[in-house]
């Protein structure tokens, strides 16, 4: 049963690993990579999203993934997802991936796909972009400026694109959920600010889920932080921070200074409170899908949501406690929790659109 339990959580520690922004610091030193110039290299095949082969996830998509079968397009509400930086190799030249290089796409399926953003599939329909999104070293401060920050733009002219398509092609007017981790809540604050901050789209949001970036009272001038679980129209966002011994000296993927005027949500209560008990926390996704309730409770809520350990089985959170780095578990440790407020927002909206 150890050595059953140990392989189990070692696949998860990779799944986790790599369902996330790719500047994971795990070594906690400096990274390496190689590179290219942007303007002289070419770009991966742009895609159109009239094609459904230029979508993850899509209701009209067949897909032999079980954990897909029920995203039938019959719910009153839509959901646009946008995956997180999984384009990670360093020795990989490119700025940007290709959506039809087909390991790759498995990977996105296999991981955030999965792991994350099935925790708003009970709301409703799931829409996905594949998009030529940016390498993990355009973070890195070096590159922003030579060749990161057109490779990120690049990245969000796919989605942005792919936007339009929905709303034209696929939406039909149905209200809707964004949401995304990383570089993908980093693309979808710039879509609120596009079509829906100040906007007549904005009476069609349900909520904007933004986990693992940064959003602050001066992104948007329209949409709020809502600090309401059953509240509607607005936004909510978080990073996840552990809480170790000389974490002070330790290089998060978000690192805490960066975050010194961020927004911040409680993703259990989804309300104003600082902290929570067990009792409060509804689940976390494990990679063998199960959802352990009763796992963790929030610490302190401070430009972030720290925690110590889950408890996830003596076994598993002897071994899980070896990570530091929370970030990539933005989703997966209040994946049962996300999966309910989503719920109760769309109740809420519909109710309100009927009265």
């Amino acid at each position: 049963m150890f050595f059953k339990s140990s392989k189990i959580l070692f696949i998860f520690l990779i799944i986790v690993t790599s369902t996330s922004c790719g500047l994971l610091k795990e070594n906690n030193g400096e990274i390496k990579y190689k590179t290219t110039d942007f303007d002289k290299h070419p770009k991966p095949k742009q895609p159109t999203y009239l094609n459904l082969d230029d979508w993850l996830v899509h209701p009209e998509k067949k897909s032999e993934l079980t954990f897909l079968n029920k995203n039938n397009g019959f719910m009153k509400v839509d959901v646009f997802f946008i995956v997180p930086t999984l384009f990670t190799d360093r020795k990989n030249i490119n700025w940007n991936s290709d959506i039809y290089n087909d390991d790759f796409t498995n990977i996105l399926m296999e991981s955030s796909i999965k792991y994350q953003s099935t925790a708003w599939m009970d709301s409703g329909n799931l829409y996905s972009p594949n998009y030529r999104q940016a390498h993990f070293r355009v973070f890195d401060e070096n590159r922003w400026k030579n060749g990161g920050e057109k490779a990120y733009n690049l990245a969000y002219e796919d989605i942005k694109r792919s936007f339009e398509i929905f709303l034209k092609n696929f939406n039909q007017g149905k209200p809707i959920i964004i949401a995304g981790h990383s570089q993908g809540s980093g693309h979808a604050k710039r879509l609120l600010q596009d079509f829906f901050d100040g906007k007549e789209l904005k009476n069609r949001l349900v909520a904007a889920y933004l986990p693992g970036t940064k959003i602050t009272e001066n992104d948007f001038f329209d949409l709020q932080l809502m600090e309401k679980p059953d509240e509607t129209g607005g936004f909510v966002t978080w990073n996840t921070f552990k809480i170790f011994k000389r974490q002070d000296k330790f290089n998060y993927t978000i690192e805490k200074q960066w975050l010194s005027d961020a927004l911040c949500s409680n993703p259990i209560t989804w309300d104003s409170k600082k902290t929570t008990n067990f009792s409060n926390h509804k689940g976390l996704l494990f990679l063998n899908g199960k959802v352990f309730s009763n796992a963790l409770k929030i610490d302190n809520i401070d430009k972030g949501v720290f925690l110590k350990t889950p408890k996830v089985g003596l076994i598993n959170t002897i071994l899980i406690s070896t990570l530091k780095d929370y970030h990539k578990g933005d989703i997966n440790l209040f994946w049962e929790d996300i999966r309910q407020n989503s719920i109760i927002r769309v109740r809420s909206y519909l109710n309100k659109s009927v009265n």
